[in-house]
């Protein structure tokens, strides 16, 4: 039973089919060296770690304990908040190593975040939820920070080119639209399995009892 709410997912590949077309037309067309590489974290954290992390599980489903999911989240977001930090990003847009521990780090992250969500099952999916919507909230603030902030919060990029108050801002607003697609349109969904796992249970319960009560008086 531990692998059943990836059917629940089904809306993952739409949601990454949606996300990848908006970052690649905005790639295209609109971003600059941030948010150009804000794109690329962002594809990797919402679309290429859930949708490996199911695959993973249709291989093997083991279930994650409350602590794991905790670590998974405290991990991800640690390394949010240190990689969008005016230091973090500094030091990632130096030179192509910092790009690609900042890329990795952020992948393995969310990949282990997704599989602990997707491993909590049954009467534990109300972790999932909470996991999913606090995670959202996280990318929601920082978004808001880059969105709203009076000047551009970074300094220079790897080839000395000053990042500019517009596409900070991009880097925000694709954050804060992305968040809905995959975070919380993901907590909806577990919402709805949840109740019906609820359900489902208290239907069994009523059925035993129904049938103890009925064998209880062919007894007499």
């Amino acid at each position: 039973m531990q692998a059943y709410p990836l059917k629940s997912f089904a809306f993952m590949e739409l949601a990454a089919l949606a996300v990848l077309v908006l970052l690649g037309f905005c790639y295209v067309e609109n971003a600059g060296v941030f948010s150009r590489h804000m794109i690329i974290h962002i594809a990797l954290m919402t679309v290429a770690a859930p949708v490996l992390a199911s695959l993973l599980l249709k291989l093997s489903a083991k279930s994650a304990s409350v602590s794991t999911l905790f670590a998974a989240i405290t991990l991800q977001a640690a390394l949010l908040f240190v990689w969008h930090s005016p230091l973090g990003v500094g030091w990632a847009m130096k030179g192509h190593a910092g790009t690609l521990l900042m890329q990795a780090t952020l992948f393995f992250s969310a990949l282990w975040f997704w599989l602990a969500v997707f491993n909590q099952t049954g009467e534990h999916l109300w972790r999932a939820v909470i996991a999913l919507l606090l995670t959202g909230k996280l990318f929601c603030l920082i978004a808001v920070l880059l969105i709203f902030a009076p000047r551009v919060l970074y300094g220079m990029t790897a080839i000395n080119m000053p990042i500019e108050l517009a596409d900070q801002q991009l880097a925000g607003l694709l954050m804060v639209t992305v968040c809905p697609i995959t975070y919380v349109l993901a907590a909806v969904v577990l919402i709805s399995r949840w109740f019906q796992t609820l359900s489902d249970t208290q239907s069994n319960v009523t059925s035993t009892a129904v049938a103890a009560e009925n064998s209880s008086w062919q007894s007499r």
